[in-house]
C-alpha cells in the first residue's frame, strides 16, 4: 500500500502561502467564527446554573415512590439527575418504573375512564391537604402557647437547622464550663446576627424560642433560669438522671412525646411504669436521642463509668430554608477567626445544594489563579506579551468552539457541572502545544538557510504540528473513550472535554502561525532588547527585558542538568532505577487488586465539597453519631422491595444525554391479566412467592399487593343480593364479567378504612377502559445496603427466579420484570462494568498511536511497560488516598490513561530517531534533547492542578490532585524508568522496525533544487522551552529514514542569544585526529559510510563562503564508551567553522573549528 504525499504537501504550501501573505484575513475569520460561536450560544441557550445536582430524584419503594423537586437530603435507591445509569437493563426497568408512577399525560388511572373525574377530586383533596400539611411544618409560624420550648414535637427536629459542637483539646463536652461556653457562642455569635430574629420561630410573645440545647435542658431540669448560670453539680445530677433513666430508653418504653400537656393545663404522662424524672420536659429522651453522641451513654455501658461527650447538637428554631445563607456564612467566618477551644465541627442548615452553585462560582477564582500563573510562565517562555495573550485567546476560544458545537450542533441539553474541569485541562494542554509550536518555530528561524517567511512557516508547521496532533489525539480518544458510559455525565463530559480538545489543536495551528508572523513584524523583542534603549524605560521594552532576564538566568543551570547530570543519574544507575520504579508497579498492582483495593461507592450522600467543608462534615463524619440521624436511615433505608410489573415494556425510549427526557411507557400489546389461565397463573405466582426464602411476611392487612388474590375473595363471596351477581360465587368468572366486577370492587377498596389505593401502591392501572398494567408488591427479607456483592446476590437471586417462573407463564403474561430499590447497585454495576472497558479502549488507541508513531515492536512494548507502571502507580495512590471509584473518579481514571502515554511517546519517538549507534549515546541524546522539553510541560500542569488544591469544590480539588499526581509520576516514570529500559535492552538499528511502504513514479523529472537546511528534530517532539537565538545546523539521519528537520544540533534547552561554544586550537587538533580519514574529503575510504560521523551517525558539513566540504569518518568503535569519558553531546554534534578561524584556505591545512 502507497501514501502519496503530494496532495498533502500541496494543501500545506497552499495554506502556508494563505497564512503567511494574509496574517489579518486569518485573524479575521477566526475572531469572526468564534464570536459567532459565542453569541449564538448566549442567545440561543440558556446558560447553566449549576443550581442543584439533584435536581430530580426517584425514589424506588413501596409507598415512598415519588418526585422529588429540591430535596434536602437523598434518600436510599436515588441517583442525582444525570449520574444515574442508562440503557442499561436495571437502569431501563427504574426508567419505566419512574415513569409509571411519574404517569405523565395522565394516562394511566386507577379506574376506567368513566371513574376518572371521581378520583381526580379525590387525589386534589389529598394534595391540598399534604401541602397544607408541608407548609405547617416549614413556615415561621407562632406557637400557641407559651411553653419553654414552644412545644414543637421532636419528631419534627431534624427538619430544623442544627450545628454541631466539639472541643479543639478533644476533651470532655459534659462539663459545666464547656456547656457554658457552646451556650455563649449561640446567645453571641449566633442569635445576635440581624437574620436569627427574621427566620426564627416565636412565641405568642413575639420573641424566638429558645434552642433545643444541652445547656438549655440541664438549665430547665435543674430549674435554673438560663445555661449560664448552671453549675458543675446540676451537670452531675443530670447524668445520673440520664443513667437511671437509660435503661427506659434503649427498651422502647420512653419515647418522645411521654409528658403531654392537656388543654387545662395539667401535665400527664403517656408512657405508664416510667419514673416522673425520666419524662420531666421529655428532656432525658431528647438529650440522649437527638443532642449527645451515642458513645456518651452506649447501650452496653458499664454501670458508673465516666462519661465523656465528644459531640453535641444544637437545634436553631429556624426551620430549613434557603434564606439561612446569610446565617450560615456568618457563622462559617467566626469559626475560621474563632481561638476558642470549643469549636463548631458540623453545620446542617439544609443548604448544601443551594450553596454549591454559589461555591462553584467563587472557586473560579482558582482557576484564574492558574491562568494567571501559567500566563507569566508562557510569557517568560515566549518573551512576548502579545504571544502570550494570543495564546489565551485560543484556549478560551476553544472552550466557547466546543460549548457551540456541544449545545447547538449536537444538541445536547445536560452541561454537568464536571464539565468545569475541561477549562483546567485545555488550559495545561494548550500551553504545551504553545510551546512545541514557538520551539519550532525559533529553530526554524535560526537555520542560516531558512529562506523567505513561507518556507519558515510551512517547516514549522511540518514539524509541530504533528507533535501537537499526538498529544491532542491521545488526550481527547481517552475522553471519547467514556462514549462507551451508560452514565449520562460521564458521556456530557466525555463528548465536551474530548471535543474541547481537539478545537484547541484546530484553533492553535490556525492562529498562533498569524500570531508569530504578526509579532515579528510588529512585536520583535530582539530589536527591543538592546542595551541602547535601556535609557528610554518604555513599556514595551520592559516586557521584553522582564522575560529574557528571567529566561537567561535559570538557562545556564538548565543546560548543566539536562546535558551532564541527568543523563549521569539514568545511565549510572539504570539497573536500580528499574528495580525500584518496577517494584513501584508491581505494589500499584497489589493495592488496586488485592488490598485494600480500589473500592465501589459506600454511600448514597453525594458529596460536592471539600472533606473539610462545615457541611461535608456533618454529613460525613458526625452524623452517623446521633441515634436520631440512625433512626432517620432505618426509616428510610427499609428492607428491598419485590416488585413485578407486567403490560409495559422495561424500555428506555429517551434521549441518553439528556437526563429530563426519559422516554415514555411502551405498553405491551399481548398482556391480558383477567384471562382464566392468567388468573390461576397469578394466583400460582403469589403463592410460591409467599414460600420462597427471601419474602418477608407482613402483619396487617395486605389488600393490593396481590391485587388478585384478594379479588378472587371478592368474587367468591355469598350471591346476597340481586346486584351482587354475577361477583359472586364465581371464582374465575368471563372476562366481561371480570371488567365489571372490577368496576364494582375498585371504588369499594378505595372507600374502605384504614386502605390507601392510589398511584403510590400496587395494583391494576387503567388506559381508558382496558387494563394496561398490573404491579405486584411484597417485602423481601434483605435490608438494603450498600455492599455491592449483598446486593447483587439479591438481583440475581430473585431475578433468576422470577425468570423461571414465567416460563410457565400463559403467553399474556410473559413480560414480566422484576424491579427493586436497585438505582444504587446499578450505579455501583456499571462503573465496575463499564470502566474497565473505557480503558480498555483507550489503552488499544494509546498503544495504536505509539506502533503507528515509532513503527518499532520493541519501543512499543517498552513504552506500553512504562505507561502501565505510571497507570498502576497512579490509580494505586488515590486507592491509599481513600478514593472510591464513583463517577469523577471514574473520568480520571480514564483521562489519566490519555495524559500519562505523550511523555513516554516523545522520548520513543526521540530514541527511534536518534542517529547514535550504541543505547548510552541514544538515552543521552534523548534526555537532552527533550528534558527539558517535558519538564516544561510538566511544570506547567502541576502547577495547574496545585492552584486547584485550595477550591472548596470537591471536583475541582480532586482534579488538582489528580493532574499533579499523574503528571509527576509520568514525568518519573517516562524519564527515569522508560530510558532505563531503553539504555539496557533498548532495539539497535532496524531491529524490530517496520516501515511505512513509498511509491516513486516512474516518470522523467527535472531535478529539483535539494535543501541544504536539514533538520533532526524529531516530527513528534514535545513541549519544551525553546530557545530564544540560533542553533547550529546539520544533517541528521536515521537507519530507516532521513527526516527534514530543523537543526541536527542536539536541542539545547536555554540557550543564550547569539553564543556559540567553541573548542581551544589544541583541543581542535587532537580532535581531527580521531575524526579525519584524509586531507581531502572527496577520499573515501572502503567500508566507510560517506558523510557521517561514525559515533553520531551525522554529516559534519564545513562551510567556507559558498564552499562545503565533508569531514570523513573514522572508525566505528563497535564497543561503547562509558558515559564518563564521553564527550557531551553538544560537544560532538556540530561544528561550525568560519572564514577567520581558517588558518588556510587549501585542503590539508589545519582549521580551528568554533
Amino acid at each position: 500500500m502507497c501514501f502519496p504525499s503530494a496532495r498533502s504537501k500541496w494543501s500545506m504550501a497552499s495554506y502556508t502561502r494563505v497564512v503567511v501573505h494574509y496574517p489579518y484575513m486569518v485573524f479575521l475569520v477566526v475572531f469572526v467564527v468564534i464570536a459567532t460561536c459565542l453569541v449564538l450560544s448566549l442567545t440561543l441557550v440558556e446558560f447553566p446554573t449549576f443550581g442543584n445536582p439533584l435536581d430530580v430524584i426517584y425514589v424506588c419503594h413501596k409507598s415512598s415512590l415519588t418526585e422529588i423537586s429540591t430535596p434536602v437530603t437523598s434518600k436510599p435507591g436515588t441517583a442525582p439527575v444525570g449520574f444515574e445509569p442508562r440503557g442499561t437493563e436495571i437502569g431501563q426497568r427504574l426508567n419505566t418504573f419512574g415513569n409509571i408512577y411519574d404517569n405523565k399525560g395522565n394516562k394511566l388511572s386507577l379506574l376506567p375512564s368513566n371513574f376518572h373525574s371521581l378520583l381526580k377530586d379525590i387525589d386534589d383533596s389529598d394534595a391540598a391537604t399534604n401541602e397544607q400539611n408541608q407548609t405547617d411544618i416549614l413556615s415561621k409560624r407562632s406557637t400557641k402557647n407559651n411553653d419553654y420550648f414552644c412545644e414543637y414535637s421532636s419528631q419534627k427536629y431534624s427538619q430544623f437547622a442544627h450545628i454541631a459542637f466539639t472541643a479543639e483539646d478533644s476533651s470532655n463536652l459534659f462539663t459545666a464550663e464547656n456547656i457554658r461556653q457552646m451556650c455563649y457562642i449561640e446567645e453571641q455569635i449566633i442569635r445576635t446576627h440581624s437574620s436569627f430574629n427574621e427566620l426564627c420561630l416565636t412565641t405568642t410573645s413575639n420573641e424566638c424560642c429558645p434552642s433545643w440545647s444541652l445547656g438549655n435542658f440541664i438549665s430547665r431540669l435543674s430549674q435554673k433560669s438560663n445555661c449560664s448560670q448552671i453549675t458543675q453539680e446540676d451537670v452531675n445530677k443530670v447524668y445520673k438522671t440520664l443513667d437511671k433513666c437509660s435503661a427506659y430508653y434503649f427498651n422502647y418504653t420512653l419515647e418522645h412525646d411521654c409528658e403531654a400537656t392537656k388543654r387545662n393545663g395539667r401535665v400527664y404522662s403517656r408512657c405508664k411504669g416510667i419514673p416522673r424524672r425520666c419524662i420531666r420536659f421529655n428532656g432525658v429522651f431528647n438529650i440522649l436521642h437527638h443532642i449527645t453522641d451515642m458513645n456518651f451513654i452506649p447501650e452496653s455501658a458499664k454501670p458508673h463509668t465516666q462519661p465523656f461527650l465528644r459531640y453535641a447538637i444544637t437545634f436553631l428554631p429556624i426551620s430549613y430554608s434557603i434564606d439561612t445563607v446569610e446565617l450560615y456564612h456568618h457563622i462559617e467566618s467566626w469559626v475560621g477567626s474563632s481561638n476558642q477551644n470549643i469549636k463548631i465541627a458540623g453545620i446542617d442548615f439544609g443548604i448544601k445544594y443551594t450553596l454549591f452553585s454559589e461555591y462553584l462560582l467563587k472557586d473560579t477564582i482558582w482557576i484564574i489563579g492558574a491562568i494567571c500563573v501559567i500566563f507569566i510562565l508562557v510569557w517568560i517562555y515566549t518573551a512576548s506579551i502579545f504571544v502570550t495573550f494570543m495564546t489565551f485567546v485560543v484556549i478560551g476560544s476553544s472552550l466557547v468552539m466546543s460549548y457551540f458545537l456541544n449545545q447547538i450542533i449536537f444538541e445536547i441539553k445536560f452541561f454537568p457541572y464536571m464539565n468545569l474541569v475541561t477549562a483546567v485541562m485545555v488550559i495545561a494542554i494548550g500551553a504545551d502545544d504553545v510551546f512545541v509550536y514557538c520551539k519550532v518555530w525559533h529553530l526554524s528561524k535560526s537555520e542560516r538557510n531558512n529562506g523567505t517567511m513561507e518556507k519558515i512557516v510551512h517547516d514549522t508547521l511540518h514539524h509541530a504540528t504533528l507533535s501537537m496532533f499526538v498529544t491532542s489525539l491521545t488526550t481527547s480518544a481517552a475522553l471519547f473513550s467514556n462514549g462507551a458510559s451508560s452514565i449520562t455525565a460521564i458521556k456530557c463530559f466525555s463528548i465536551y472535554a474530548g471535543t474541547t480538545i481537539l478545537c484547541n489543536f484546530l484553533i492553535m495551528i490556525t492562529l498562533i502561525p498569524a500570531t508569530l508572523i504578526i509579532n515579528d513584524k510588529w512585536c520583535n523583542c530582539e530589536s527591543w532588547y538592546n542595551p541602547e534603549f535601556s535609557s528610554n524605560q518604555k513599556v514595551r521594552y520592559f516586557l521584553c527585558k522582564i522575560p529574557y532576564k528571567v529566561y537567561h538566568s535559570i538557562s545556564d543551570w538548565s543546560r548543566i542538568f539536562f546535558e551532564k547530570l541527568l543523563p549521569f543519574i539514568i545511565v549510572k544507575f539504570r539497573y536500580i532505577w528499574i528495580f525500584v520504579l518496577g517494584a513501584l508497579g508491581i505494589g500499584g498492582v497489589v493495592v488496586i487488586f488485592f488490598h485494600p483495593k480500589l473500592k465501589l461507592p459506600s454511600s448514597d450522600k453525594f458529596q460536592v465539597f471539600s472533606s473539610n467543608h462545615l457541611i461535608e462534615k456533618y454529613e460525613f463524619q458526625i452524623r452517623n453519631n446521633f441515634r436520631f440521624e440512625k433512626s432517620k436511615d432505618i426509616e428510610e433505608f427499609t428492607l428491598l422491595p419485590l416488585t413485578f410489573v407486567w403490560g409495559a415494556f422495561a424500555t428506555d425510549k429517551g434521549d441518553y444525554l439528556d437526563p429530563a427526557s426519559r422516554g415514555s411507557l411502551e405498553f405491551d400489546k399481548t398482556f391480558n391479566a383477567i384471562t382464566p389461565s392468567a388468573q390461576t397463573w397469578l394466583l400460582q405466582f403469589c403463592n410460591k412467592l409467599k414460600n420462597t426464602d427471601f419474602y418477608q411476611q407482613t402483619p396487617g392487612y395486605q389488600l393490593t399487593n396481590c391485587f388478585f388474590d384478594k379479588f378472587r375473595d371478592y368474587l367468591q363471596k355469598p350471591c346476597l343480593f340481586v346486584d351482587d351477581f354475577p361477583c359472586c360465587n364465581n371464582t374465575y368468572p368471563k372476562s366481561e364479567e371480570m371488567s365489571y366486577c372490577l368496576y364494582k370492587y375498585i371504588p369499594m377498596l378505595m372507600n374502605t378504612p384504614g386502605v390507601q389505593y392510589s398511584q403510590m401502591t400496587p395494583g391494576i392501572r387503567y388506559t381508558d377502559n382496558s387494563i394496561s398494567l398490573l404491579i405486584v408488591e411484597y417485602m423481601s427479607n434483605v435490608q438494603f445496603s450498600f455492599s455491592y456483592s449483598k446486593t447483587k446476590d439479591f438481583y440475581t437471586k430473585v431475578n433468576s427466579w422470577f425468570t423461571q417462573e414465567l416460563q410457565s407463564a400463559p403467553p399474556e403474561m410473559k413480560n414480566g420484570w422484576f424491579v427493586s430499590n436497585l438505582a444504587m447497585f446499578d450505579l455501583q454495576n456499571s462503573l465496575s462494568e463499564e470502566t474497565p472497558v473505557t480503558m480498555g479502549i483507550s489503552l488499544c488507541v494509546v498503544a495504536a498511536v505509539i506502533f503507528i508513531t515509532t513503527l518499532n515492536v520493541f519501543i512499543s512494548i517498552f513504552a506500553l511497560i512504562s505507561v502501565a507502571c505510571i497507570m498502576f502507580v497512579t490509580i494505586g495512590t488515590l486507592v491509599l488516598l481513600n478514593w472510591e471509584l464513583n463517577i469523577l473518579e471514574a473520568v480520571i481514571l480514564t483521562v489519566a490513561l490519555g495524559m500519562s502515554v505523550d511523555y513516554t511517546l516523545h522520548y520513543a519517538v526521540v530514541y527511534r530517531l536518534s542517529p547514535d549507534i550504541d543505547r548510552e549515546n541514544k538515552i543521552v541524546s534523548c534526555v537532552h534533547s527533550m528534558g527539558s522539553v517535558i519538564t516544561m510541560a510538566a511544570i506547567t500542569t502541576f502547577l495547574a492542578g496545585a492552584l486547584m488544591m485550595p477550591a472548596t469544590v470537591l471536583v475541582y480539588k480532586k482534579f488538582g490532585i489528580f493532574l499533579m499526581l499523574v503528571i509527576s509520576v509520568s514525568w518519573t516514570y517516562s524519564t527515569i524508568f522508560f530510558l532505563s529500559l531503553l539504555c539496557i535492552c533498548g532495539p539497535m538499528g532496524n531491529f524490530g522496525q517496520f516501515n511505512w511502504p513509498t511509491c516513486e513514479v516512474c516518470v522523467a523529472a527535472p531535478e529539483e533544487h535539494q535543501d541544504k537546511t536539514q533538520y533532526t528534530i524529531s516530527e513528534l517532539s514535545s513541549t519544551s522551552t525553546y530557545p530564544h537565538t540560533t542553533s547550529t545546523a546539520t544533517t541528521s539521519t536515521s537507519e530507516s529514514r532521513e527526516l527534514e528537520s530543523i537543526s541536527d544540533d542536539p536541542i539545547d534547552p536555554f540557550p543564550l542569544p547569539q553564543r556559540r561554544r567553541s573548542r581551544s586550537r589544541g583541543q581542535y587538533h587532537e580532535y581531527m585526529k580521531a575524526r579525519t580519514r584524509s586531507d581531502s574529503p572527496e577520499e573515501l575510504r572502503p567500508g566507510r559510510t560517506e558523510g557521517y560521523h561514525s559515533r553520531r551517525g551525522s554529516r559534519v558539513r564545513f562551510s567556507i563562503g559558498s564552499i562545503e566540504k565533508t569531514s570523513p569518518s573514522h572508525e566505528i568503535d563497535t564497543e561503547p564508551k562509558r558515559y564518563g569519558k564521553r564527550r557531551s553531546v553538544a560537544e560532538d554534534s556540530v561544528f561550525e567553522v568560519s572564514e577567520e578561524s581558517l588558518s588556510s584556505p587549501v585542503e590539508g591545512s589545519k582549521t580551528e573549528v568554533h
